[in-house]
């Protein structure tokens, strides 16, 4: 049977046993979770599930956040930015405006990506326009200096961030349409001298939030919302109750007007659980300029749209699931029919999905180690190929070098080869080479590797020895064995082999050398009547 076909029948039936027990696991311990849920009740079951996805859509905002201030801390350490408030030279700001037009493109979630300097003025600006980044020509930079965010961000000492509240962008003092939710982050800029030269401002795109956290509540019983301090959606399922503070004929639209009672009570701490007839609300609260959003670089600040300081404990956001009654009512008629079902099916079932599975892992498993052969082995005799050797050459110095212990490397050049080639033709020439890598996986321990690294030309790391001695007896074995007569094609032939042998640490201490070496030994034996070997002794 083909080698390959055994290891893919041997990888099959390996990951199909690991997967089709651990499923099985699973389904199991799944099963005996639901069924003792059951007895505790369909509304403890629901409960738990929904504190769980809550915890999930405050690990993808917190996440998010996380990324953005990260984001920012590396824009304001880039080499580029840090060049020009030195030299105020052009040629760098270019170099930086060309970098900020890359990070938009890769990032796809800044609506501008800005360096403003200290007098408010932009210098840098990139517009992600609906996913084509441009760079902003010069002329159409404007100052910033009357806006909040510049005032504040200017005031902040090193290791500050500004946060703004999450609201929909505006343009010319009215509210861009469609909407868009925004959130800018901002951080002080400071030349070698402490001194401060102006601001970088990320305006983040918050429609890739509030998408994330609707793409994650599709695993959600409930509605999922996000609600100001004041009461009012930022995310809800129905667009039109969304940023009601924004606009005059939306202020009364507000999660606290419609739930008053249970607003009331959720927003007196930190998490609840409300179950009464109008369905269970599950609500955490996220703090955006928490501490635990603090990175390496220090400290944050937040900022209203007025200008005053946001306090970390008082600026928040709830993440709120509301699971509606007839939601719950519909759900305890059928989970005892689809629970008795799903233990009846899921075994039989998991086999199947198992197998498929196997069957993938294992062509990704052969494949990769037809890669990484097809890579670093000689396809002709099945050998390490130059770049394997180099590898493994470099290994035997590190080790060597920490054990200290000596290790020798042959290096060896076929005789009369050619001749071979030119008489009996390359077909044979190859038989040749793959009986030769025969004969010479015969001369040394499995420890040592042999490699083929050129048309003829092969090399053998011994890779410990106690002298010389060792290396001379192997390559004098060598010669001899290659010295007999070959068959092929049924025609006797007869070469011979030159072999130059160098010794670490005696002949060099780097891989360089000691293949210099070993190949100067070689031509040396070469020189002196073929069919030989040579140390070198320099």
């Amino acid at each position: 049977m083909d080698e390959a076909i055994k290891k893919n029948r041997f990888f099959i039936t390996r990951y199909f046993l690991m997967i089709f027990l651990g499923v099985g696991a699973i389904l199991a311990g799944t099963i005996s979770v639901l069924y003792n849920m059951e007895a505790e009740g369909y509304l403890s079951r629901i409960k738990l599930k929904e504190e769980m996805n809550l915890k999930i859509h405050m690990e993808i905002i917190t996440n998010n956040l996380k990324e953005v201030v990260s984001d920012l801390n590396f824009l304001s350490e880039q080499n580029e930015l840090l060049y020009f408030i030195e030299s105020k030279d052009e040629q760098y700001k270019n170099e930086m405006a060309r970098e900020y037009l890359a990070f938009s493109r890769q990032k796809g979630k800044y609506d501008q990506i800005r360096f403003i300097d200290n007098m408010g003025m932009e210098k840098v600006r990139i517009n992600y326009n609906n996913g084509t980044p441009v760079i902003v020509q010069d002329s159409q930079l404007k100052s910033k200096g009357k806006r909040y965010y510049f005032k504040e961000t200017i005031a902040l000492t090193r290791n500050q961030v500004f946060i703004s509240p999450l609201d929909l962008n505006m343009e010319n003092d009215k509210i861009e349409i469609p909407f868009k939710p925004m959130m800018r982050f901002g951080v002080p800029i400071f030349d070698s001298k402490g001194i401060k030269q102006g601001i970088i401002v990320l305006n983040y795109l918050g429609e890739q939030l509030i998408n994330a956290i609707k793409k994650a509540s599709e695993t959600s019983s409930g509605n999922i919302m996000i609600i100001n301090p004041d009461g009012y959606w930022l995310c809800s399922p129905n667009a039109i109750d969304e940023w009601g503070f924004m606009f005059g004929e939306r202020k009364n639209r507000k999660f606290s007007n419609d739930f008053p009672g249970e607003w009331q009570q959720m927003s007196s701490s930190r998490n609840s659980q409300i179950y009464n007839n109008l369905g269970l609300f599950t609500s955490d609260t996220i703090y955006p300029v928490m501490k635990n959003l603090n990175s390496s670089k220090g400290s944050y600040s937040a900022y209203g749209d007025n200008g005053n300081a946001l306090e970390s404990n008082k600026y928040f956001w709830k993440i709120i699931s509301h699971v509606p009654n007839y939601i719950l009512k519909g759900g305890t008629r059928s989970l005892f029919i689809k629970l008795f079902l799903l233990t009846m099916i899921l075994f039989l079932l998991a086999s199947i999905p198992s197998l498929i599975f196997a069957q993938s892992i294992a062509r990704r498993k052969l494949y990769r180690m037809e890669l990484y052969h097809s890579a670093n082995y000689d396809k002709l005799t099945d050998l390490p190929n130059r770049t394997l050797f180099a590898d493994r050459l470099n290994q035997a110095l590190i080790q060597s070098k920490r054990y200290k212990r000596k290790f020798a490397l042959l290096f060896i050049d076929l005789d009369k080869f050619k001749s071979v080639n030119d008489t009996l033709g390359h077909d044979a020439g190859d038989k040749l080479l793959i009986k030769v890598s025969e004969r010479l996986k015969s001369c040394v321990r499995e420890s040592d590797t042999i490699a083929r690294i050129g048309g003829d030309e092969f090399t053998i790391i011994l890779s410990t020895i106690t002298t010389s001695d060792n290396a001379e007896t192997v390559a004098g074995i060598i010669v001899k064995k290659l010295a007999d007569p070959f068959t092929i094609k049924g025609n006797e032939t007869q070469i011979g082999a030159s072999i130059g042998i160098s010794v670490f640490p005696k002949n060099g201490d780097n891989t360089e050398i000691l293949l210099k070496k070993a190949d100067d030994a070689m031509y040396l034996a070469k020189k002196q009547g073929k069919n030989n070997y040579k140390l070198n002794l320099s």
